[in-house]
């Protein structure tokens, strides 16, 4: 049987979006959301690089790379 593939997630900043975790690429979407759900109360994103990111887009600046 074939090992599932893992990910990690890297906010739009390039740090892990959580310590130690690993996604498969179906929990990857459930994920992002949660990272979303974060900002929720500010209404954006804060980079360093990008500035203020709306949070309909931040998926769009994070980075899904295999482990």
């Amino acid at each position: 049987m074939a090992k599932e593939a893992k990910y990690r997630i890297l906010s739009p900043d390039g740090f892990d979006i959580t310590m130690d975790k690993k996604y498969t690429n179906k929990d990857v979407p459930k994920a992002l959301e949660a990272f979303t759900k974060r900002y929720e109360r500010q209404g954006y994103y804060s980079s360093t690089q990008y500035g203020k990111i709306p949070l309909e887009d931040i998926a769009d600046y994070c980075s899904v790379v295999p482990c």
